[in-house]
Parts: structure tokens; sequence; C-alpha cells
């Protein structure tokens, strides 16, 4: 399976799945085992997990990540314990870890109920919207003993957005359709963390509410939506000068749509805006240079 396509799983997954949040005694669901005191190696089954963690300053207690954890460059030296959909059990075991860091989805609590089950600690957290991202780095700070760094972290991932939204000022927000594929055409809805990136960087999603998170939309939809951006994050396998240059042609059909007309359609770095982790602030940031170009050109 390649990297586009798991990212594009991760959405559906976030589209249907039920997270499970720690209540304040930091217990995996249900469970009954409190995390250990002291932690000095750790499994992470996410790659926005991953990423929280080395920018705790835990790179050094990382004893195992998922295939595609490739953030920061360090992650990807560390050894695999699978997928993240089908994690190795095997793998974790393996890598002998006082501390085993989860999303809430049913494939990895199966997970985490087995390795409890079993004598290891796990600590599941939910990253569905932005204020969950939050609220699990201030989890996995406590679980780790990372308390001051949570703070800095957090505290200079809200400074900067609040930056960004002075630069940005009041002006009318722009109208945006974020393209999740094109074959067959589906876009992020408006209950999703997307959406609220995509408000953060000034903009409106051109999507109305819809009973998907992530609906696929047909020809009519797009005319009627009147979007003025239009963007696509980057497919890895593909080189992003061919994607833009297939996205002028595919997008050349909607004459009618100002983002069209206008030549606003965008491919943006997938990695960044596709995954809800501490590079929060960059992915706006890059969704914004978007929608308002002329703030950033001068």
């Amino acid at each position: 399976m390649n990297k586009w396509w798991w990212l594009l799983l991760i959405i559906s997954c976030w589209t249907a799945a039920g997270f499970a949040i720690f209540g304040s005694d930091q217990r995996q669901n249900g469970g009954d085992t409190p995390l250990p005191r002291h932690v000095e190696r750790i499994v992470s089954l996410a790659p926005n997990l991953t990423e929280i963690l080395f920018a705790l300053g835990l790179e050094k207690e990382v004893a195992g990540v998922t295939l595609y954890s490739d953030y920061p460059p360090e992650a990807v030296k560390k050894p695999k314990v699978g997928t993240f959909w089908q994690p190795n059990v095997e793998a974790v075991i393996a890598a002998k870890p006082d501390l085993v860091i989860t999303l809430g989805f049913e494939q990895q609590r199966n997970i985490a109920e087995r390795l409890e089950r079993i004598g290891y600690h796990t600590l599941t957290v939910n990253i569905e919207k932005v204020n969950d991202l939050f609220e699990a780095i201030e989890k996995i700070g406590e679980a780790t003993g990372k308390q001051h760094q949570t703070n800095e972290l957090v505290a200079d991932i809200r400074e900067k957005l609040n930056k960004l939204s002075v630069l940005l000022g009041s002006n009318d927000r722009v109208k945006v359709l974020w393209v999740v594929q094109r074959e067959p055409l589906r876009v992020a809805g408006r209950d999703t963390f997307v959406n609220e990136m995509i408000e953060l960087a000034g903009g409106e999603n051109a999507i109305g509410l819809t009973l998907h998170k992530y609906p696929p939309i047909g020809a009519e939809q797009v005319i009627v939506c009147g979007a003025e951006v239009i963007i696509e994050p980057a497919m890895k396998q593909q080189d992003p000068a061919e994607q833009q240059a297939s996205a002028l042609q595919y997008w050349s059909k909607f004459k009618n749509l100002p983002a069209v007309r206008n030549k606003q359609f965008y491919v943006i770095d997938g990695d960044i805006v596709s995954r809800l982790g501490p590079r929060l602030y960059e992915a706006v940031e890059a969704i914004a240079r978007c929608l308002r170009p002329e703030i950033f050109d001068n």
C-alpha cells in the first residue's frame, strides 16, 4: 500500500472510528494498570504520535515506530513495529517498551487491550480535532515526565497561530475546496480538523454541512460551491510539479468556478497537512500562503 493511500485511510478512519480519551488517572480504556513512574523505552503506533515524542525531546526513549513515521528524519532510523493499521504485536514486545502509545480507533484499541492483558503499559489518546492535539500532547508529556517541554510546545504553537491570526486580520474569508482525492472526487467536510485548519488560515470551507466528514461530491456540487481556492495534499509517489500540471488539466472542465478561472489551485505538502501533530502551525501557514499570498510576499 503506498503512502498516499495510508494518508487517505487515516482520514477514512477518522470519519468512522470512535476515539477513546484517557481520564485523569491516565489508565488505558477500562484497564486497571497504572502507567509506569519512569519511562525509558516507548513504542509509538502512529506517525503523528512519533512527531509528538520527538517534539518533546524523547527521541532517545523511542524504541519503535510504525511504517511511514518519517518525521523528523531521525525517526526513519527507529525499529519498525508494523503499520499504522496493523501493528505487529511481536515486534512491539521485542522492543521491550515501558510504554506503548496508541490512538483510539478500533484496531489500535484492540492492540492496546492485548498488550495490557500481558502486562504492558499503554496510553491511548484521541487526536481528531485541534483541541484534541493539545490534550494529547499534555497527556503524553505527563505520562513521560515532560510537563515543562509540553507547556513550552503547546504555548509555542498557540503563540504562532495567534500571530498568524493577527497578520491575516479580519478580511473576508476565502472559500476553499479541499480535495482528498480526484477519482472519485472526495473532499473535506466541515466536521474535520482540515476544516479547522482552513478557518485558522483565514478561509471558509466551500462545502456546506454534509452527512460524511469526507464526502464524495459530483460536478454539480463543485460548480455550486463557488470555491475561490482549491487545495490538494501532495501525493508522495508523484512529483509535485506533475501533480500541479494534472490538477490544471483536471479542473479545467470547471471553467466557471472562480478558483479555476483565476488559476488558484495548489498542491501542498501532504505529510504536514494530513497529520495532525506538532507541525500544526506549519500546516496552517502553508494553507494561508495559498489563500492570502500577498501578505507573505510583503
